[in-house]
């Protein structure tokens, strides 16, 4: 009964944190389409879901997903990674797809574990990662797919 109190209680903590940084992102992007004067409303990473992915990824020429769950812990580590970097590389769009609210985008590409980082050029998948993984790692992958460009 405790592993389940606490495995209740990590999922509530995980949920907290997910809508602080998801605020504080939001924030951000407000501030920084005030200040920068670009008029851009699109946010630094995009939610996508079963409707919206096939159309963002044949609109974009490089796409960087993170598919991730609520209920994930390792996902919640990659998702400031993944904001960082959106922030850094805007020639790249960066988007999040949640799993389990859009099961045949998640099927479709055979993302059979979470956190999963998928890259995408000029609409075909070019390079995946799963697991969470060092900043590092993402990094290179993302220096690689904008050297495509």
């Amino acid at each position: 009964m405790s592993a389940e109190n606490d495995d209740e209680e990590l999922r509530r903590i995980l949920q907290k944190k997910k809508e602080e940084l998801l605020a504080k992102l939001s924030s951000q992007s407000t501030e920084g389409d005030s200040s920068s004067g670009n008029g851009s409303q699109e946010p630094p990473v995009a939610e996508l879901n079963d409707s919206s992915f096939d159309e963002f990824i044949a609109s974009h020429r490089a796409v960087v997903v993170d598919f991730w769950a609520p209920w994930c812990a390792p996902c919640f580590l990659v998702a400031p990674i993944i904001d960082d970097l959106a922030l850094q590389h805007k020639r790249i769009a960066f988007a999040r797809v949640n799993a389990d609210a859009s099961p045949e985008t998640a099927s479709k590409y055979y993302v059979m574990s979470l956190p999963t980082i998928m890259f995408f050029l000029d609409g075909q998948e070019v390079d995946r990662v799963v697991g969470a993984v060092p900043e590092e790692v993402l990094e290179e992958r993302v220096q690689w797919l904008e050297s495509k460009l």
